[in-house]
């Protein structure tokens, strides 16, 4: 499946980060063995203004494989002015964009792969 491999997962990500150069988070696909596993295809966005440990990840929903973002709980709340909550508000739209644009490379790859063995 595409999202199981990192260089296709990477070259995603490279391909979002190049149509949006207002990217401000630093985005990266987690650097480990890619194997058939729920965690596979991790994609590590930061936001600026949380801590919070942010990522997007496949998630199998009713057989069909799902992008989905997770935000790890915090231990401590965070204060943010009207400008911190303005790059977060940013973060999170990028953090959308991506996770949809994945989802779309996704199902663009899985049907075309599937296209591909009906032939």
């Amino acid at each position: 499946m595409p999202y199981r491999d990192q260089r296709t997962v990477e070259s995603w990500v490279r391909e979002f980060t190049e149509q949006h150069p207002g990217v401000a988070t630093e985005i990266s696909v987690l650097d480990k063995d890619y194997t058939s596993a729920p965690d596979s295809g991790l994609v590590i966005v930061s936001l600026r203004t949380a801590s919070t440990v942010t990522y997007i990840h496949v998630t199998m929903v009713q057989n069909v494989a799902q992008w989905m973002v997770t935000f790890e709980a915090r231990h401590e709340p965070f204060d943010l002015d009207a400008e911190g909550v303005a790059r977060l508000a940013h973060d999170l739209s990028t953090l959308a964009l991506l996770c949809t644009f994945l989802q779309e490379k996704t199902d663009a790859a899985l049907q075309q792969s599937a296209t591909a063995e009906a032939s």
